[in-house]
């Protein structure tokens, strides 16, 4: 699995996450996450003051949805965590974030 991956939102923006290593992102610092499936799909995106909550739905992303890996970007101010997530989301569509 790749060290870094890049993701284009709606807007054309790319963002570069960081592999997450056992689904612990490992700080307690502001970002967004995304958890990916074996196939690469992005099937949860999400965003967290503080990455320790990032691991809140990981055991139904893996149960329901196949979540294989864990992706972290550290975003300190909230207006840009809002804004990426807002603009992967409507990008990629993932399954769990669907009706939320």
């Amino acid at each position: 699995m790749k060290q870094y991956i890049e993701l284009k939102g709606a807007s054309g923006a790319i963002y570069r996450y960081k592999l997450a290593e056992d689904a612990d992102p490992r700080t307690t610092i502001a970002g967004n996450f995304i958890y990916l499936d074996a196939k690469g799909v992005v099937v949860f995106a999400g965003e967290a003051n503080n990455l320790i909550g990032a691991t809140a739905r990981w055991s139904e992303a893996q149960s329901r949805h196949g979540a294989t890996t864990m992706y972290t970007r550290l975003n300190v101010s909230g207006a840009s965590r809002a804004e990426e997530h807002t603009d992967l989301v409507t990008a990629l569509d993932p399954v769990m974030n669907r009706g939320v």
